[in-house]
């Protein structure tokens, strides 16, 4: 059930109207939302029905931490609910591998996001950050939780679980944020990622010898944001399905591309998995006060090389981490040796040129196929050919509309859902039907796959 097409629009208005009017009642709202979630991942593999089980091992670890006070006790509790949550993500990822894909049809979804959401409860019990709960069907609406469930964004189970047991609320302000999220992601991902990945992107890293140096290069900031409009896309989609269920999730992007270092495009780029690996990864690894950057580089090597290997078990996204993990401690480096709190302009649109380049150069790695994928894309940049034939008016047009999508002043929104919120209820749904109408006229082909989906 993809999250961009219409039988997820039909379960979502029909999971709305069934919870808004059990609003008398938590406790039957949480158990429709939890048969709701079961009911999502059921239309992806039946198999799935059995995440449940898994779940419920992480609620019964969760009460035991609450209760046990012995260390020896408490790390072998947290050492389960990791062997558990590591052992079906490495599962997961190795069975496609070993098997030749013959089985992909059998695991559609990676679970990648429920597993590092699930690690959050335990681990942060186990630190005594955040108290077990004893709801459990609080604990499966949040574990399971289907806007999130397929490319995130990863919410703190605490948190989530805050939200659960307070009354449900839902304001105008709320539908028309919901609403003006979800249109704008639709757009994002069928209007520009969907167009972008089909007139050019594809085309280029599928046969690279046919293209220019220039087309070539086109092809590769045309990835980049396809990349974001897909990813954020879905997270627009997810953040204002969850709204509609008054739930709010984390922010996961923030104009990534207008980064002016790569340490800071990690905290707006897929914001809640960096913030993941920063605190259940980058924090606990060893670090010494005496070499601070030696460690520290050390660290981000670490930590980026493993998140690259999340992506996929393959010598192209082992890279794509090194190379970050790489200038990550580039970046600390310099900013120990050269402290310079508010450089000039002309550094920072400097800074700014150098790391959108570089985060494109990387991202040649992740979106090849093959290792020699990606030499053939970067043979072609170096055999300086200016042939533009490939590049139509239209094909240029979309590419620069997403460019200045991406700048946007994010108050822009805030004005919008301000304007949405005072309109009547019937108007945003008119409008929201007109949006979808022509998205179909001027997409046509219907929705690919979410790229994130499959991690």
């Amino acid at each position: 059930m993809l999250v961009s097409a219409a039988p997820f629009f039909v379960f979502l208005v029909a999971v709305c109207l069934l919870y808004w009017s059990a609003g008398g009642s938590r406790r039957l709202q949480l158990a429709l939302l939890a048969a709701a979630n079961l009911f999502f991942l059921a239309r992806f593999s039946l198999i799935y029905l059995a995440l449940p089980l898994a779940a419920s091992f992480d609620f019964l670890i969760g009460l035991a931490l609450a209760k046990s006070k012995q260390a020896g006790l408490r790390r072998l509790l947290v050492g389960l609910s990791l062997l558990l949550n590591l052992g079906l993500l490495a599962t997961l990822k190795l069975v496609p591998l070993l098997t030749a894909g013959r089985f992909g049809w059998l695991l559609p979804l990676s679970l990648s996001f429920y597993c590092f959401q699930s690690l959050t409860y335990t681990i942060d019990l186990y630190r005594e950050e955040i108290p077990a709960t004893r709801n459990y069907l609080a604990y499966l609406a949040s574990a399971l939780f289907f806007p999130s469930m397929t490319a995130g964004p990863i919410p703190r189970m605490g948190k989530l679980l805050e939200q659960f047991a307070r009354p449900f609320t839902f304001t105008a302000e709320d539908g028309g944020r919901a609403l003006l999220l979800i249109g704008v992601g639709l757009v994002k991902k069928l209007l520009i990622a969907d167009f972008l990945a089909n007139n050019l992107v594809g085309r280029v890293f599928d046969t690279p010898a046919l293209y220019s140096s220039i087309e070539t290069l086109a092809g590769i900031y045309a990835y980049a944001l396809q990349l974001y409009f897909d990813f954020s896309g879905y997270t627009d989609i997810a953040i204002g399905a969850a709204l509609l269920l008054g739930i709010t999730l984390p922010e996961n992007f923030r104009q990534p591309y207008l980064s002016v270092n790569i340490a800071e495009f990690w905290r707006r780029w897929h914001i809640s998995f960096s913030e993941w690996l920063r605190d259940y990864l980058f924090d606990v690894l060893p670090k010494r006060r005496k070499l601070p950057v030696l460690s520290y580089g050390y660290a981000f090597l670490i930590t980026m090389m493993l998140g690259g290997l999340w992506h996929g078990l393959s010598w192209n996204f082992l890279i794509w981490g090194a190379l970050h993990g790489l200038a990550l401690g580039l970046v600390f480096a310099w900013k120990r040796k050269f402290k310079a709190p508010n450089p000039a302009w002309w550094a920072k649109l400097l800074g700014g040129a150098v790391t959108f380049n570089f985060v494109c150069l990387t991202w040649i790695f992740f979106r090849a196929t093959t290792l020699q994928n990606a030499l053939e894309i970067l043979r072609s940049l170096g055999a300086l050919t200016w042939s533009t034939g490939n590049l139509t008016p239209l094909l240029l047009f979309v590419l620069l509309a997403a460019a200045i999508a991406h700048c946007l002043p994010p108050r822009w929104f805030e004005f919008s859902v301000r304007r949405a919120a005072y309109m009547p209820f019937w108007v945003q749904g008119l409008a929201m039907a007109a949006l979808i109408l022509l998205i179909q006229t001027l997409a046509g082909r219907g929705s690919a796959p979410f790229v994130y989906g499959n991690f």
